[in-house]
């Protein structure tokens, strides 16, 4: 299941876990075509090599520009696993119903546990990235351009439930040698 997040300022900055990875995704000079799900649609996939990694906080320092009549408003990334049956969709221009172009950043890295947004990569450790439109302008064609910036995205690394079962037999023998 895929939630928005409005880029909302004053959100909690999280804390970077010591088994997270901290992947920055250069977007200077993205496309922003059409909505949701079209093929003309720019599409990156983020290797994070974090097989069933947990996506726990994203930033954005990005530069929009929006061609009239579109808006800034419009322009959408969706960060996601690569089945796309989870993730979170990102408008860093939230609010703004209008053209131009317009610089925001989230700040830092915004906790999406904190937020209920977390979600897992799928076992490929790929991260996929679909930049589009909230609504469609000009169809088969782009509506705007990320201009520059850097997304950035945190993976934390999640041993599998096996690990974890293992860790625990292994714990559960120590436990009794001490008696």
């Amino acid at each position: 299941m895929k939630k928005f997040l409005a880029a909302f300022a004053g959100l909690a900055v999280a804390a970077s876990a010591a088994n997270a990875a901290v992947f920055n995704i250069n977007v200077t000079n993205v496309l922003s075509n059409d909505e949701y799900g079209a093929p003309l649609n720019v599409v990156q996939i983020v290797n994070t090599a974090i097989a069933n990694g947990h996506v726990v906080s994203i930033g954005w320092d990005v530069t929009l520009f929006a061609d009239s009549p579109s808006w800034l408003s419009e322009l959408t990334v969706a960060f996601e696993n690569t089945a796309q049956t989870s993730g979170v969709f990102l408008a860093p221009g939230t609010g703004d119903d209008f053209p131009g172009t317009q610089a925001y950043s989230s700040g830092g890295l915004l906790d999406l546990i904190g937020l209920g947004l977390d979600f897992n990569l799928d076992a490929d450790g790929q991260l996929r990235l679909e930049f589009f439109e909230g609504f469609d302008d000009f169809p088969n064609d782009w509506d705007g351009i990320w201009m520059s910036g850097t997304l950035s995205v945190e993976v934390l690394d999640v041993p599998a439930p096996s690990a974890f079962a293992l860790l625990g037999i292994a714990g559960f023998a120590a436990g009794r040698r001490r008696r």
